[in-house]
């Protein structure tokens, strides 16, 4: 079948449902999903089909749910937004229609005369609410109808200052619209806006902005008796002769004024003999962190566009981040929020604790184990054993860190069973993703140096021991690095589940240090990204000193701050550091079972009933503390695999200023897209939709690159398939791997032949064959 024929088959279903021939619609509707990929088209198609012949309005929907963007106007987009409308259309809900209407046409680039005044008729009716809502804060009606507005615009973040506003006045909410408030670090908005919190709050003014917008967060804000600091446009100021920009931030915190706990500001655009020379926004805000706030810290209001580019000035990469998660080209100009000032003022909150006091409290012990651990304690039972199984005589402590869902106390129950005083148990304040539960448990160590491992990996008996000799010959290294093993436990991704890795011959006490060097880290991953299993990610293999972490928060302000926590911090270390010492020796074995965060995650789904769980999981993790891509890392799509986590890494670093913009240019964004474009699933519900986020990305690299882009990846990407289920369901079942001796006089084995069942049994076999 070719594309064609696919969508001429899709206009006859129509022609069948309009005739009402519905079993015969229901049939091939049933026989073209089995045509790989599914277009978002047929997605339309069977919502409408659900609704108009069956009637059911709410399937129709859960059809639809998630399967487009308003990215960009891409084939299937049009027709999605109206059906939408219609369906919406049958609650007789205004406002969700016009919301619909307005993302479309915010991204159509060519709507018609009639939608151009329909445009220009809503936007003044919205204009006129903002200032009938100012003058009278206390009707109703006007907070209604404005509320309203925020919804249809899809101003997530007014819509959500203006309902906390509601709710100090008690106001009714209206049903229906409180899914509108849930979105990425929705918690962290709503904690700091709280009365009780003091957190300053710093509204930038976009200089296409009508102040409206700003007027009504700033009389919020008063009523939450938040001091604030607006930002106002730049005004031009002309010098005699050339100045640096930062010396003129004072003149603008000179002349603020106060009043009713606004400080209004004024920064300039710098002008020297008719040349403008730019405006001095990013040196008055670090002025104001630095001088002004008294915590350091505040919440920072203002538009998608503008704090991208704040975000990217060299004086704010560390200290200032974006929040709130790009959703939209067409929703930039809308308000957004972030955090700036002191990174542990803001994980503080995050972690509910003095992240200071944390991370300046003395070393007690040699080392510290650290497992994070979230309803696992199936596994986490055998990882426990592997550490407490360590032949080293002096003193450690194992950091058990629970982030299990709300009621879940598995892991508690398992630390009190073994009852070790070993480990030290600490349940984190609130669920959270991978790096935050890494983050909460590294800083609660109390060891000289650090090591970290999944509540699914193994600690080999020796490592310890290994560890401190190597630390005696070596005090001065802040990062040591060293060799592991591999085990899939049963079950673990059908036909890889029992794999057992010995990487290579070894010879006991036979350490063979070298250090490598920070050039042949980066080179290794730009050339392989393969290699990226080769960086010292603190986990698995590789600690530091638990000094060190001062060290990562002075060179990039930030702790685990990335994507993924292990991939994240390699990038970190090979970018902050020269070079690092090696061990190639075995200390650990990686393990992966089926239900690890970290399998999970890398998994294509096709929403079923658990991975839908697994998605909202993702979600409720990310609403206090969670991920917000930077204007650098959206130059590439996230497909939730490493190899797009490592992009990604690497392009925050960039972000935080750690690897030179400049080096952008040396990086092969046609090989990393031709890449990340392998691990799209053709049977991905969300293929249509991943593809078109591929292309829009793509976009952002110019004519050019899109140009190669849609000859080389879009268009052979739709090529209809018809894939042999039952063949695949075998391929997954067979044996991925093969057993036997590698070049470097390593192993690998199916461990299930030895009765191997856990990681705990995967060590005991790894210290048996190996000799050490």
């Amino acid at each position: 079948m070719t594309e064609q024929d696919y969508f001429a088959e899709l206009h006859r279903l129509r022609q069948l449902e309009e005739s009402e021939n519905d079993k015969a619609a229901e049939c091939r509707l049933e026989s073209l999903y089995g045509i790989k990929p599914v277009r978002l088209q047929w997605y339309i198609e069977k919502a409408r089909y659900e609704w108009k012949i069956k009637g059911a309005v709410q399937e129709a929907f859960h059809i639809l749910a998630d399967k487009g963007w308003h990215i960009a106007p891409y084939p299937g987009i049009k027709e999605l937004t109206q059906l939408y409308m219609d369906l919406v259309s049958s609650y007789q809900d205004i406002q969700d229609m016009q919301r619909h209407k307005l993302l479309y046409l915010g991204i159509c680039g060519s709507p018609t005369k009639e939608d151009e005044n329909w445009l220009v008729e809503i936007n003044e009716q919205f204009c006129r609410s903002k200032s009938d809502f100012l003058k009278n804060t206390e009707s109703e009606t006007e907070i209604y109808n404005l509320l309203g507005f925020y919804f249809m615009f899809h101003n997530n973040v007014m819509f959500f200052l203006l309902s906390a506003y509601m709710r100090k006045t008690n106001t009714a909410f209206p049903a229906g619209r409180e899914w509108f408030l849930q979105f990425v670090n929705s918690g962290f908005l709503s904690e700091n806006l709280a009365v009780e919190s003091k957190t300053s709050f710093i509204i930038v003014e976009d200089e296409t902005s009508d102040g409206l917008d700003e007027e009504i967060a700033c009389y919020i804000l008063q009523q939450f008796q938040k001091q604030i600091y607006r930002i106002k446009p730049p005004i031009p100021l002309e010098v005699p002769h050339e100045v640096d920009l930062k010396d003129t931030a004072a003149i603008g915190l000179d002349a603020m004024s106060v009043s009713d706990n606004v400080h209004t500001i004024y920064p300039a655009t710098i002008i020297c003999k008719g040349e403008e020379l730019g405006d001095n926004r990013e040196y008055l805000l670090n002025v104001l962190i630095r001088d002004e706030l008294k915590d350091k810290f505040a919440v920072v209001l203002t538009s998608g566009i503008l704090m991208d580019n704040l975000c990217c000035q060299t004086v704010l990469k560390k200290n200032l981040e974006r929040l709130y998660n790009f959703m939209s080209p067409a929703l930039e100009s809308q308000m957004v929020f972030g955090w700036t000032g002191d990174y542990l003022a803001y994980i503080s909150q995050i972690h509910d604790t003095d992240a200071a006091v944390l991370l300046n409290t003395p070393s007690e012990t040699a080392y510290s184990i650290i497992v994070p651990a979230r309803n696992s304690s199936s596994t986490l039972r055998y990882t426990l054993m592997t550490c407490l199984n360590q032949r080293y005589k002096g003193k450690y402590e194992i950091v058990l860190s629970d982030n299990s869902t709300p009621g879940n106390t598995e892991v508690y129950q398992l630390y009190k069973e073994i009852d070790d005083p070993r480990i030290k148990y600490y349940r984190t304040p609130r669920e959270y993703n991978l790096s935050r539960s890494f983050e909460f448990a590294f800083l609660h160590t109390k060891g000289e140096f650090l090591l970290s491992l999944g509540s699914d990996d193994a600690l080999l008996p020796w490592a310890l021991e290994v560890l401190d000799d190597i630390r005696t010959r070596y005090p001065d290294e802040d990062i040591i690095q060293w060799e592991r093993g591999f085990y899939a436990w049963p079950g673990f991704n059908g036909g890889q589940q029992n794999q057992f890795v010995i990487p290579r011959k070894y010879r006991k006490g036979e350490f063979c240090l070298k250090y490598v060097d920070q050039q042949n880290y980066l080179a290794s991953i730009l050339s392989d990204s393969d290699k990226m299993y080769l960086l010292p990610n603190l986990y698995l293999n590789s600690g530091c000193k638990r000094d060190y972490l001062k060290t990562i928060l002075s060179k990039t302000g930030r702790l685990f701050d990335g994507i993924c926590q292990d991939i994240y911090m390699g990038i970190v270390n090979v970018s902050i550091n020269k070079k690092i010492l090696n061990i190639c020796y075995p200390l650990a074995i990686a393990g992966m079972a089926g239900e690890s965060m970290g399998a999970r995650a890398n998994r294509v789904y096709a929403l079923k009933e658990e991975e839908m769980e697994f998605l909202n999981d993702l979600k409720k993790t990310a609403n206090l503390g969670g991920y917000c891509a930077s204007p650098y890392e959206r130059l590439m799509p996230e497909v939730t695999t490493d190899k797009s986590s490592l992009y990604n890494c690497i392009l925050r670093m960039i972000a935080r200023g750690n690897i030179a913009e400049s080096d952008l240019e040396y990086i092969d964004f046609r090989k990393w897209f031709l890449e990340l474009y392998t691990y799209l699933d053709i049977r991905d519900p969300l293929y249509d939709k991943k593809l078109h986020y591929f292309r829009y990305t793509a976009s952002l690299h110019g004519g050019e690159f899109l140009k190669w882009f849609d000859e080389t990846i879009y268009r052979n990407a739709w090529k209809p398939r018809l894939l042999n289920e039952e063949k695949l369901a075998g391929r997954r079942k067979k044996k991925s791997y093969t057993e036997g001796q590698n070049p470097f006089g390593g192993q690998t084995l199916d461990a299930s032949r030895y009765h191997v069942r856990n990681i705990y049994e995967a060590a005991v076999l790894f210290e048996k064959l190996s000799g050490l």
